[in-house]
């Protein structure tokens, strides 16, 4: 685990890797001054603690409000989920197996806090959650039946699951990836055995991201019966993600490039958008649309929306920034994809004096939002507003976490239309 010393006087890279794993936060300067040293104190446990699994999916862990939502919360105590780093910390396995009494004490408790979640494209009813337990063991559970029956497991902190072909599920376990394995009904198999022998992602492959320890990203292409090999990726390639088949991420050196493949990595294609010091949310994009990345993340809990900055798909190497509009509130992100053309936001806007006016999920016009109508308002209007997942089935499908205790909701046209579903 990284300590305060490498956080504060590592080189920008290796800053930008760690802020990454910990979180990401606005650049307003009134937030910074009153923030920094709560952030820095707070920061040296998320480190500790931050996941975001990317692998398919890419997840983005809901921080809870306070109820009624209207205030905004200072950092994290719980992880944020940006795209694909995670400490250098091995997992720590479980000493005794806790009985499943104990896990089903953990997953069905009014204040549970789920971390992230998998589900099998078209089948809403096969799903997979991650719960948190102990500072070294979470829980997952999963089902074929929408929870009316389940199964529950001790994992070890940093784990994270995607679903495979035919219902089942690749679970990684600890931060990075010391083991996978398939789940399969109630079976979770032996650890799996990754061929280094690098090729694309084939069909009825799942791509998995894992993190190394000297930083950057490792891809592994998993099948449904558990064979598995590497992936060729860019050098340093960092917050890794894939989406309708496409992969994506960046890599620090002098500035900001931005690499991606819609071959499953059989090629990589890179371009320049411009200078760059932080982590930014890159658009989740599907092969042939567009491209687009958010900036402004300086490596704390929350995400502004400084500027935007896109290309075509005919024209990958020519980049166009827009700045946010101004109009005296902030504006902070919790994931962003290309709908149809059109890039949506999960957005929360705070006033002057950091409380809540709006939240939501907005359509990007320019430097501009302009909020979708929804059926359930109440679903997407909460504080600091962030995807659970990410999937792709004929077109985005975003999840988010219910008000209610052990409930998600799911959107498959941007955010105007919800349905429930039950998540444990």
């Amino acid at each position: 685990m990284a300590d305060i010393e490498q956080i504060l006087n590592g080189e920008r890279g290796d800053v930008a890797r760690l802020a990454a794993d910990a979180a990401q936060v606005p650049d307003f300067d009134t937030l910074a001054r009153r923030g920094r040293g709560r952030r820095t104190r707070r920061q040296a446990g998320a480190l500790a603690a931050a996941a975001l699994a990317v692998a398919g999916i890419v997840g983005v862990v809901q921080v809870f409000g306070n109820g009624d939502g209207d205030v905004r919360p200072g950092p994290a105590e719980t992880p944020s989920q940006t795209p694909s780093q995670a400490p250098s910390q091995a997992p720590t396995e479980a000493v005794d197996d806790p009985s499943q009494a104990e896990l089903a004490g953990v997953v069905d408790a009014d204040d549970a806090s789920m971390y992230s979640m998998a589900v099998t494209p078209g089948d809403p009813g096969s799903m997979a959650t991650l719960w948190q337990w102990e500072d070294q063991r979470w829980v997952l559970a999963w089902t074929s039946d929408g929870f009316a029956t389940r199964s529950l497991r001790a994992v070890p902190s940093g784990s994270s699951v995607t679903p495979a072909a035919d219902g089942t599920f690749v679970l990684r376990e600890g931060w990075e990836g010391a083991a996978l394995r398939i789940i399969d009904g109630d079976d979770v198999g032996d650890p799996i055995d990754v061929s280094l022998d690098e090729s694309p992602v084939g069909a009825g492959e799942v791509p998995f991201v894992l993190v190394p320890e000297t930083g950057g990203s490792s891809l592994v292409a998993v099948s449904a019966d558990g064979e598995a090999h590497t992936v060729p990726v860019p050098a340093a390639l960092d917050s890794l993600q894939s989406f309708g088949n496409r992969l994506a991420g960046f890599v620090y050196g002098d500035g900001l490039a931005y690499h991606w493949s819609d071959d499953g990595g059989a090629t990589w294609q890179d371009a320049d958008p411009g200078p760059g010091e932080f982590p930014p949310l890159v658009v989740q994009s599907a092969i042939g649309q567009d491209h687009a990345i958010f900036e402004g993340g300086d490596g704390a809990t929350l995400f502004p929306f400084v500027a935007i900055r896109t290309a075509s798909a005919a024209a990958p190497a020519q980049w166009t920034r827009t700045e946010a509009e101004k109009d005296g509130d902030h504006v902070t992100l919790g994931g962003a994809w290309n709908e149809d053309g059109e890039i949506r936001v999960l957005a929360s806007r705070w006033n002057s004096e950091d409380r809540l006016v709006d939240a939501g999920v907005w359509r990007v016009v320019g430097g501009a939002l302009e909020k979708v109508t929804s059926n359930h308002p109440e679903i997407s209007d909460q504080s600091d507003i962030g995807a659970l997942a990410f999937e792709y089935v004929d077109g985005p499908v975003v999840w988010l976490p219910g008000k209610g205790p052990g409930e998600v909701w799911r959107t498959t046209d941007g955010g105007a239309t919800w349905e429930r579903f039950a998540a444990r």
